[in-house]
Formats: C-alpha cells, structure tokens, sequence
C-alpha cells in the first residue's frame, strides 16, 4: 500500500469511489442526485486533506479530513469493496489517531446510520457514540479516554489474597 497526496487529477476517480462505496447509504436515507453529489463531492475534496491510497499502483481508495482548531474531523474514508477488510482502514485511522495524539486533540466523524459495519469498525478502534442524527451516527476518540478505558486483567490479577492482612482496629 502506498498513500500519497490527492491531486486535482484524482477527482474523477475518488468520485467513482465515492459512488461506490457510498451509494447504497445515500440512496436509503435521502436519496441519490447524481448532480448534487458530484457538486458537493468537489466542494469537500477542495477543503480538506486528501489522502489516495494505492495499491499495486492502482487507486483503491481515498481518505479525506480536516484539522480543526479543537479537533481532527474525517470528512470521508472510502476504500473499495475488493481491498476492505484487509487491515487499510484500521491502519489509515490508526495513523490519524496518533495525529490527534500529538495535538491532543480528538478524532471525530459522522458515519451513515444505515452503516452499521462501519460503526462497528470505528468501536473496535475505541471510537464513542456520541448521538444519532436522522442521518448519522456522531462519533469521538480521544487519547484521553482511550487511556481511561479499563484492560483486561490475566485471571486472578487484581484480586486481593484473602490471608496475610490483619486486621486493625479503629477505623
């Protein structure tokens, strides 16, 4: 996998990704203008950060954010369907994640509320929930909160042995 900079010249093909990848979402929860969405598509590409991801020298998929003042917003990750489920994702947010780190700020998206895999994906990446839209699903990371998040433990740490302590009085 390689990941280099969008140019102006990759707008056609990260828009057939978009359509790709996205479609099916859109087209459920208010329905798909294929005018409209090139329209905004171009307005989103020119104002964030984009990524394409390559492989085998082939464009196969795109990531795109903003940093903000107070936090790190993905605008659109969209891989396509035939190199999802390979570790791409988690390593594209994983790198972002540490972005956010480092400016302790947290990483914050909004995903479709038809697109529960992805919701699932971002929780296993310890992303929250922070509320529903009628579109949305509003969710946060933050080192922060990573950090507080209980571990597990190996079977029998933690636990306090029942002998060797005495018992004071007083109290």
């Amino acid at each position: 996998m390689d990941v280099r900079p969008a140019t102006c010249n990759d707008e056609a093909a990260l828009y057939e990704i978009h359509r790709a990848v996205f479609r099916s979402h859109i087209e459920q929860i208010w329905g798909w203008n294929e005018e409209w969405q090139r329209s905004n598509f171009a307005t989103e590409l020119a104002s964030s950060s984009a990524l394409v991801i390559l492989i085998d020298a082939r464009i196969a998929g795109y990531v795109q954010f903003r940093n903000e003042g107070n936090r790190i917003y993905v605008q659109n990750i969209a891989l396509l369907p035939d190199v999802q489920s390979k570790g791409i994702g988690t390593r594209l947010i994983k790198e972002l994640q540490a972005k956010a780190t480092v400016r302790g700020v947290p990483l914050e998206l909004d995903v479709f509320r038809t697109n529960t895999s992805a919701r699932r994906f971002y929780e296993r990446l310890g992303f929250e929930r922070m509320c529903d839209t009628e579109m949305h699903t509003q969710m946060s990371w933050s080192a922060i909160n990573e950090a507080l998040q209980p571990t597990a433990l190996p079977a029998g740490a933690g636990k306090v042995p029942s002998a060797g302590f005495a018992r004071s009085g007083g109290g």
